[in-house]
């Protein structure tokens, strides 16, 4: 909660560089979008199948960023938004499959209230904190092995961010 703003803004300078995207997509369709990259990727796709891709994933940025702007100011309900990477769909690493980065949440925070009705997932601030704290090695368990991998989120979004 200390770098609620500043993940924040980091948040709209992926928007804008169009690594970003505010998607409609229910849980059930998501689900449903991973279980077809699966499928590609184990009939050796070299193209994800329609089926996998978010119909909003595409947006341009200045659209994603008032979607974002709605979000943050409590414009849609629970579950109704999200922001998510625009990762790479055909890698062999299922965490870089536009992993959710923000979700909407009406509950206040036991730190910053009800200043924020949206909340950083853990995927997308666990790097950006570590490099705002200068965590120069950062040891998890093996659950979150993929997402620390070279060819993860963790070094796609610092590389996105221009960070170390």
């Amino acid at each position: 909660s200390d770098y609620f703003e500043q993940l924040y803004q980091f948040a709209v300078q992926l928007i804008k560089q169009g690594d970003a995207y505010v998607c409609h997509q229910k849980k059930e369709q998501v689900k449903a979008s991973r279980d077809a990259l699966r499928e590609a990727h184990h009939a050796h796709a070299t193209s994800p199948p329609a089926a996998a891709v978010s119909p909003w994933r595409d947006t341009p940025p200045d659209v994603n960023l008032a979607k974002f702007e709605k979000m943050r100011t409590g414009q849609y309900d629970e579950g109704e938004a999200c922001l998510r990477m625009k990762g790479d769909l055909m890698s062999d690493n299922p965490a870089m499959w536009d992993t959710a980065f923000y979700r909407i949440k009406f509950t206040p925070h036991p730190h910053s209230g009800d200043k924020w009705c949206i909340y950083p997932t853990y995927d997308y601030t666990h790097c950006v904190v570590d490099s705002l704290e200068n965590i120069t090695h950062s040891l998890c368990t093996l659950e979150f092995e993929t997402r620390q991998a070279a060819d993860g989120p963790y070094y796609w979004i610092l590389d996105k961010l221009g960070r170390y």
